[in-house]
């Protein structure tokens, strides 16, 4: 490396360490602790309720979408044990009706 290189280069890193702050170890520590209670505020990414049979439907139909692809076997029984879950999920959620709740009281 010629000797203009090399000055060049030592300029560059000095001008790059008078930009940078020296931090000591208790200011790196309040800035990572300060950056961790920041993520606190963090909203739920998906506040909407999907009911399951959205979610059955929507799965069927990347059931279908994933086999016309040709997807590996394991990924298509992975969507039809997902289609299967939220069926049986529907079915759980929906009581029986008793014969008294067809008549006003």
């Amino acid at each position: 490396m010629p000797n203009t290189e090399v000055l060049q280069w030592a300029d560059e890193a000095d001008d790059s360490l008078a930009r940078n702050k020296i931090l000591t170890d208790g200011e790196i520590i309040r800035t990572i602790t300060a950056e961790d209670d920041d993520d606190d505020d963090v909203t739920p990414v998906n506040p909407i309720k999907i009911f399951h049979s959205e979610a059955g439907a929507a799965l069927s139909i990347s059931l279908q979408w994933a086999e016309e692809q040709n997807f590996e076997a394991h990924e298509i029984m992975l969507l039809r044990r997902l289609r299967d879950r939220a069926f049986e999920l529907k079915i759980g959620t929906t009581g029986q009706r008793k014969i008294t709740d067809f008549f006003g009281h």
